[in-house]
Formats: structure tokens, sequence, C-alpha cells
């Protein structure tokens, strides 16, 4: 399943990302997200691995996440493999006083799961929406 959202965030580019990049405070901006905790030393960058844990309909899942693209301040990228498969690349880049943030993400459901796809990608377009929204109302609000 693939998804894409974009949204115009009235704060500088770097701000943005920095905000995106805590992602030990995604919980503060995103629904499903109940925590973040970061398993590697030293700074965010390309290789650190999060644990995390996440509503999804139903149930509480638990994950590891994978930084595998980390350039500030255009762009952020993670994967992750169980229980379902899948990465989010985001890029951040200029649009006079504001910064736009293109989100791209990849779901690869397995079994039943992935037999629900289909039915599960309105759901999660509307869920993806809700966050990109909630992440920019958060950072404006200077929250972050």
């Amino acid at each position: 399943m693939h998804l894409t959202s974009t949204i115009a965030i009235e704060v500088p580019i770097e701000r943005a990302f920095d905000c995106w990049a805590a992602l030990e405070r995604a919980s503060e901006h995103q629904k499903p997200t109940i925590s973040r905790s970061k398993l590697t030393d030293g700074p965010v960058r390309a290789g650190t691995r999060f644990s995390a844990v996440d509503r999804w309909p139903g149930r509480t899942v638990r994950f590891e996440m994978e930084i595998t693209e980390y350039e500030r301040p255009t762009r952020i990228a993670a994967r992750w493999d169980e229980p379902m498969g899948g990465a989010w690349d985001t890029r951040f880049r200029l649009a006079g006083n504001a910064t736009v943030m293109d989100f791209d993400t990849t779901i690869e459901p397995s079994g039943v799961m992935g037999l629900l796809a289909p039915l599960m990608k309105p759901w999660a377009a509307r869920q993806l929406r809700s966050g990109m929204n909630s992440f920019k109302d958060w950072v404006e609000s200077g929250a972050c």
C-alpha cells in the first residue's frame, strides 16, 4: 500500500525538519503513536534505531524502526520489518516563507492484513492526512 501527503508549514525548514526528526516526541502530535525510544547511542542519523509502540485498530503493536536517510534539513527516511514491513521518506523544501513537507510511505501487510489492505487504504489515507495536519499544528503552535 503506497500513500503520499504534502503539507505547507509556516516555519523555517530547519525547525520543521528538527521537529519531525524528534521521533521520541511523536506521541505529542500523532494519535496512533504511544511511544518511540531510541535504542542506539549518539545523535539521530542513518542507522539510528528506535523501539516503537503504536495503536492500531483493536490492538497495540510493538516494532523497531531504523533511520535509513538523514540529510538535515531536507530529508529523513526510515524502515521497519514487523509486524508488517514498510518505510517512509520525508522531504522538506522551501516555498516562500513556508516549508513544504512531502511524506511518502509504503506499507507491506502480510497474511490476513495483506488481504485486507485494499479495504484499509482509505482509512490509512485519512489517518495520514490527520497526522500531517496534527504535526503542522504542533510545530506552528511552538510546542516543538
